[in-house]
């Protein structure tokens, strides 16, 4: 079955008959490659939870928001002296415990980046909004471009969880640029026509730690709404024959897992890229994904990125 092309023109047209809803994020430990992370730490808090992770020179706070916008996730990169922000929410208010619990690091917010155009990556970055926003030159033209429409798509289903205006990032990231702050090594990739059809991953060589964020999920249904099967597949294979990195965060999943999780989300894109081939409606990818599937985590994902790749005429 021949589907129309799922363009970004697509992508907004028909977003506005449903809100972006992204799944569970959480933290995956690579196999052990020698050195990286010193421990990991639990802390619940009042609406999330914040996993802190030690290395030597520098810790990530990695917090988890509640079911209701998605179980995202922001890290906080705690250097000797600072803090980097990698993504802002989807909540302005869970944006604000995030900016509460990094307050009482008693650490300076250095900026906060973000990794791609999906709202649930920065509509908490109001609550940021006093510090040097980074990001991709097509993220910040994206976001310029978009962040109305997503704010008032949003406000019926999150209400008060919606910023009142967007933040839109300030300060740009180069593809294949890397800084260095207090110590701590960050190296930044662009990533294209993946989860999104842009996407900042950020490497820590130090901590042998990659920040994926969107372009992996662990355990839970991936959002295939852009449609970008063969780019996305090559940027997991890309990304499972690099042995640099021991610990790997991902944008949506389970609390704990593996390197497998690279193998499954590349399994998991041939069967929907296939099955999406052979159908004629949401409802029938839908039935497929989820009996192949029944187990995962974020269904309504499936159903979200059905008004995209099946858009009504």
């Amino acid at each position: 079955m021949k589907h129309p092309n799922v363009s970004r023109r697509n992508f907004v047209n028909t977003a506005i008959t449903g809100s972006l809803i992204l799944g569970a994020p959480s933290i995956v430990s690579a196999r052990s490659l020698g050195g990286g992370a010193l421990g990991q730490s639990l802390v619940p808090i009042k609406h999330g939870s914040m996993a802190v992770t030690e290395f030597k020179n520098s810790k990530i706070h990695s917090y988890q928001s509640p079911n209701l916008t998605g179980c995202v996730t922001t890290h906080i990169i705690e250097t000797p002296e600072r803090l980097i922000i990698v993504d802002g929410q989807r909540s302005v208010i869970y944006g604000q415990e995030i900016r509460d619990y990094a307050d009482a690091l008693g650490k300076p917010v250095d900026r906060m980046i973000i990794s791609h155009l999906h709202p649930d990556h920065w509509f908490g970055a109001y609550q940021f909004r006093d510090v040097p926003i980074h990001s991709l030159k097509e993220t910040q033209g994206e976001i310029e471009q978009l962040g109305e429409f997503f704010i008032e798509i949003s406000i019926p289903t999150l209400g008060d969880h919606v910023p009142p205006e967007k933040v839109v990032p300030d300060t740009l990231i180069a593809d294949g640029s890397s800084e260095t702050i207090d110590g701590v090594t960050l190296e930044f990739k662009h990533v294209t026509d993946a989860e999104s059809d842009n996407m900042l991953t950020i490497y820590l060589p130090e901590e042998k730690v990659l920040i994926a964020q969107d372009l992996l999920y662990n355990n839970c249904h991936l959002f295939c709404g852009h449609g970008n099967f063969q780019g996305w597949q090559k940027s997991l294979k890309d990304l499972r024959n690099d042995t640099s990195f021991d610990l790997v965060l991902p944008g949506h999943g389970a609390n704990v897992g593996s390197r497998q999780s690279i193998d499954d989300a590349l399994i998991y894109l041939e069967f929907v890229e296939g099955t999406y081939a052979k159908v004629s409606t949401g409802d029938e990818l839908k039935s497929a994904i989820i009996e192949r599937y029944p187990s995962y985590l974020a269904a309504s994902l499936v159903d979200i990125q059905n008004l995209f790749l099946f858009p009504k005429k």
